[in-house]
């Protein structure tokens, strides 16, 4: 059976002055029905920009330079703007970082919750409201009828995301992409709200493109995991898998920098040194090199593309410690 979501080969590059800077390079990944993936890698890995690129919402300097994004077999890039609108909310929804800018500030909380429900599913006005308190009220908003009649403004942080995913459900997607969709919550309503994501993914078969830095939410959510560093995807498998035997150095290097439960209370957290490169459009080889405790000791050299090392295990790198490339 064909992916939901096929991605191939994405390259994304934004203008800076009259030069087209890269972003995002030969990206690919499924998500299947039904399935959670979570993208994983430090801010400014090219995550977020991937997510957004789906559904036509790069900025304006942004654009998508070669590669493809299927859905449900149809090349999400060929379609009009009319056609992307229809899509967009029904069939796939986002839930969005940076919820401040998210929600419109001259309208109150039920018509932002209604209007996609009575567009995409027919929903009559006294149908839509129900449907948006019940939501609300499923995201651990108690009073959500008084929340309907609210302005952005007049709501916190965590309220406004509570929002913001009650919205992203509402039309019953097939797809969801879930951009650190717990950021401004605090433990419990997060333990909420992937406990929701969990259920509506058991009862509807929707599928979830999670965006996270919490290696927790990924041991607890993820079917398959995707590694992205500096605008590449470097590793791909199964959450087991990855998690107890990643292949490449950068992410390796990401599980020894995550608290244990039973650590020794002497161990010290690994730092990854440096940062990721802000410009990567010209680098060679691997793009990890420079932060990599191998450096050019390692013997296996990136050539632009992910290897099969195991069944459904990819990944640009195969460093042991032993010192040998596999």
């Amino acid at each position: 059976m064909p992916a939901l979501l096929s991605i191939r080969d994405l390259e994304i590059s934004f203008r800076n002055g009259k030069k087209m800077t890269p972003a995002v390079s030969g990206v690919s990944f499924d998500v299947n029905a039904g399935e959670i993936v979570t993208l994983v890698g430090e801010s400014g890995s090219g995550k977020s920009v991937t997510a957004l690129s789906i559904l036509g919402l790069l900025a304006r300097q942004g654009k998508i330079t070669g590669g493809e994004i299927l859905f449900e077999g149809k090349n999400l890039l060929s379609l009009c703007p009319a056609e992307l609108d229809m899509i967009r909310g029904k069939e796939i929804a986002m839930i969005f970082q940076d919820i401040m800018y998210s929600l419109n500030p001259v309208l109150t909380i039920g018509s932002q919750m209604t209007e996609g429900m009575r567009r995409h599913l027919g929903y009559t006005k006294e149908q839509a409201q129900q449907e948006s308190v019940r939501l609300l009220k499923r995201t651990g908003i108690r009073d959500a009828e008084g929340m309907m009649k609210k302005y952005p403004h007049m709501c916190s942080g965590g309220m406004r995301q509570r929002v913001m995913i009650a919205m992203a459900l509402s039309c019953k997607p097939k797809l969801l992409i879930a951009d650190e969709p717990t950021t401004a919550l605090d433990v419990t309503i997060q333990c909420q709200i992937m406990e929701l994501l969990r259920s509506l993914r058991e009862e509807t078969g929707m599928a979830v493109l999670l965006i996270t830095h919490d290696i927790g939410i990924v041991a607890e959510m993820a079917d398959r995991v995707a590694v992205m560093y500096a605008g590449q995807c470097v590793e791909e498998a199964d959450a087991e898998t990855l998690l107890t035997r990643p292949a490449h150095a950068y992410t390796r290097a990401l599980m020894q920098a995550v608290p244990g439960l039973h650590d020794d209370k002497a161990r010290r957290l690994y730092a990854i040194p440096g940062f990721v490169p802000q410009v990567y459009g010209d680098m060679t080889g691997c793009r990890f090199a420079p932060r990599c405790p191998h450096g050019e000791s390692c013997p296996w050299k990136d050539d632009g593309r992910m290897t099969e090392i195991a069944p459904g295990h990819l990944s640009r790198c195969r460093w042991e410690e032993g010192g040998n490339g596999v």
